[in-house]
């Protein structure tokens, strides 16, 4: 019961602070959730996709403590740890990135480029949260429908990635390209 209960108290907590990040930008005039934003109906496609496959997999993940066996090895203790490393990361990635962060990009909404913090040692680490927080729960209630969620989602986070690379490169030329040669991707 306390593994189940600590599960879904870290997936509350990660779902608080990207709600809780989203409301104060809105409150500022800033669009947070872009995805499907975009003027390609390819790009925007994959991004109403990933809109609805975090979603389902955020409901999911809720669902899970009380739809779903516990993992009876250690690894339950594993994925507890990658769960709330997941939310230390998010916290810290989504606050480092003050009134720049959002869900997806277009070209409309400009925003600056943040090299700084938690960005000095990843370029993308509120998505390197996600892939926490979903490799977390697949350990900690393994089954089918999470390990396909998680392997899922980070397939689809790294596509959206790239994407994003491709619009900062774009958008910050040199200064981006120079910020990849010294800052991996992930970790």
């Amino acid at each position: 019961m306390l593994i189940r209960v600590s599960a879904l108290l870290g997936l509350t907590a990660f779902y608080l602070i990207y709600l809780g990040k989203a409301w104060v930008l809105r409150k500022q005039g800033i669009k947070v959730n872009l995805l499907g934003d975009k003027q390609s109906s390819r790009e925007k496609y994959f991004e109403i996709v990933l809109r609805i496959m975090t979603g389902f997999g955020a409901l999911i993940q809720f669902l899970a403590p009380f739809l779903f066996a516990v993992n009876q090895t250690g690894w339950r203790y594993a994925g507890l740890v990658l769960t709330f490393l997941g939310v230390i990361l998010f916290f810290i990635a989504v606050k480092a990135m003050g009134l720049n962060w959002r869900a997806g990009f277009n070209e409309q909404q400009r925003t600056e480029l943040v090299t700084t913090g938690i960005y000095r040692f990843s370029r993308n680490p509120a998505f390197v949260a996600f892939d926490l927080l979903y490799l977390g729960f697949a350990l900690i209630f393994p089954n089918l429908l999470m390990i396909v969620m998680a392997v899922l989602a980070l397939f689809l986070f790294d596509l959206q990635i790239r994407g994003e690379e491709n619009y900062l490169t774009t958008v910050f030329g040199e200064r981006y390209r120079d910020y990849q040669k010294a800052v991996r991707r992930y970790l």
